[in-house]
């Protein structure tokens, strides 16, 4: 009679293959189920985002860009906060969750199992995100909607922050030798890994070019007005000196 496998070497899906995962248990729900979860999830805040940045909260109506950037702050909250905090809160017991955030994250590992197996740096980056850059991404789409002074500079922080914590993702896996998932599948590297990831690249890199321009352009704007104000009382001091200079005589 053949003997019981030991749970200390369950077969998982994740790589490298002697991983132990002693609270692994596999997902009930199927790849293409938890996607379009996902999707579904995705696209109900997209269009409530887009919804709430057609209210008239202000003057000035925004553009079809600004609208799209109004979704990504928004979406990025939903992210950070409630995937990515569920996430840090439950990374060391994950293994075992059959929760649909617990299988999503599941799934992802299958591209890194960084997530699955506790790992270090994984955990610190993602309870900051998700402490920091969570309300924050919150904080910079209300201040866009009710047009705060502040909005370009919480854009600006935000996309810094995402920009520098992807960078050090992706660093720490190269550095690594990608070893922690199949760099030969299609959905897994290619989708999960690189496509996903490379968003919070490649868009808070425009988003802090956005920022900044518009920051310039204020700057430049009240320069104009400052050095109009200080030439108008550097004259206005010629002359009262001049008239009172006559006067004593």
């Amino acid at each position: 009679m053949a003997s019981e496998q030991p749970k200390s070497v369950l077969k998982h899906p994740y790589l490298p293959k002697d991983l132990k995962l002693p609270l692994y248990i596999s997902n009930v729900k199927s790849t293409t189920e938890i996607l379009a979860i996902l999707a579904v999830a995705a696209g109900f805040l997209v269009i409530f985002a887009w919804y709430l940045s057609g209210l008239k909260l202000r003057q000035q109506k925004f553009c079809f860009k600004r609208r799209m950037v109004l979704c990504w702050f928004f979406l990025c909250a939903f992210i950070h906060m409630v995937l990515e905090g569920y996430f840090a809160i439950y990374h060391a017991t994950l293994a075992g969750h059959t929760s649909i955030l617990g299988e999503m994250w599941k799934e992802y590992s299958k591209c890194d199992s960084r997530y699955i197996s506790s790992d270090t740096f994984t955990v610190c980056m993602e309870t900051i995100t998700a402490a920091i850059d969570g309300p924050l991404a919150l904080i910079t789409f209300l201040a866009f909607i009710y047009g705060s002074n502040y909005r370009y500079g919480f854009q600006l922080m935000l996309s810094l922050f995402q920009l520098y914590g992807d960078v050090l993702y992706f660093s720490t896996e190269w550095k690594d030798g990608f070893v922690h998932g199949h760099t030969d599948d299609p959905l897994f590297f290619y989708f999960y890994f690189l496509f996903l990831n490379s968003l919070w690249i490649i868009i808070p890199t425009f988003l802090v070019i956005d920022a900044l321009r518009h920051i310039a352009s204020c700057q430049k704007v009240s320069d104009f007005y400052i050095d109009t104000y200080n030439r108008k009382m550097a004259k206005r001091n010629v002359s009262y000196y001049t008239n009172h200079h006559d006067k004593s005589k």
